[in-house]
């Protein structure tokens, strides 16, 4: 087997597993010790067969993202130029991923997965943990605590 049927087996193998950018293959074939020409060769033999598409990786992972494991779509682009996508591209796609959907109401889905394990606690510790939680997602202070206030009750003195 060539070298350049090697390369072409592999990235065949890494896109059997999810579908992954430009930029990804590129580091992973480059990591593999495969010789540049030969990687932009491999990348571009890719693009044309439709295999590697950026800005539909980019659709597809954003709505993935925001249903799957709700956040901000401020990290979603984020996530995505950590991807290698090109940021003007990662901010758009994160920005139409379901425009139906405001930034409150993915913070009211990202606390209904967990709302059960802490709805037996304390008020207090409830609160807290809730509200950790959506900071950890990436939501903004006031937005985590307006949604844990909805889900929890408000927010007392005693709990602060």
């Amino acid at each position: 087997m060539t070298e350049e049927e090697r390369a072409w087996h592999y990235v065949l193998r890494l896109l059997s597993f999810r579908p992954r950018t430009r930029t990804e293959l590129r580091q992973r074939l480059l990591r593999r010790g495969f010789p540049e020409e030969l990687v932009t060769k491999i990348l571009t033999k890719a693009e044309e067969q439709g295999l590697v598409n950026d800005e539909v990786f980019a659709r597809l992972y954003a709505e993935d993202r925001l249903v799957f494991r709700p956040c901000p779509r401020r990290m979603v682009a984020a996530e995505l130029r950590a991807k290698g996508v090109e940021a003007k591209l990662a901010a758009a796609a994160a920005q139409a991923a379901l425009p139906e959907i405001s930034e409150e109401e993915l913070a009211r889905r990202a606390l209904a997965e967990k709302r059960a394990r802490w709805e037996k606690l304390p008020p207090p510790v409830a609160l807290r943990r809730a509200y950790s939680f959506l900071l950890r997602r990436g939501f903004s202070p006031d937005l985590a605590r307006k949604v844990v206030e909805e889900a929890f009750g408000p927010w007392t003195s005693a709990s602060e």
